[in-house]
């Protein structure tokens, strides 16, 4: 949902690295779902922070804070967030 109410579809890549595997296997029940989860929150967060229009003028600093508030929260998990890609962005049919 954007910031003036449009909801959205949007896919997403993110790719990680294992940095350290004892953190990863311990650290947290699944890394995977672990990230998984904090990149789909913090996109909700950022996007809800911007205008439909700014959506798409602004991908690539969109990408850039992903990637910024995951590798913080996923150093104790012992997984190094290297970048995000949003694939796809689409707006409700009748926009």
């Amino acid at each position: 949902m954007t910031r003036d109410n449009v909801a959205l579809h949007i896919d997403g890549v993110l790719y990680i690295q294992v940095v350290d595997p004892e953190k990863a296997s311990y650290g947290v029940e699944s890394y995977k779902d672990a990230v998984t989860n904090l990149a789909q929150t913090t996109m909700r967060s950022e996007i809800g922070k911007r205008s439909l229009d700014s959506l798409f003028e602004e991908r690539e600093t969109l990408n850039e804070k992903i990637v910024s508030a995951i590798e913080k929260e996923s150093k104790g998990w012992g997984v190094h967030s290297i970048r995000y890609e949003i694939k796809d962005i689409e707006p409700p049919t009748s926009i």
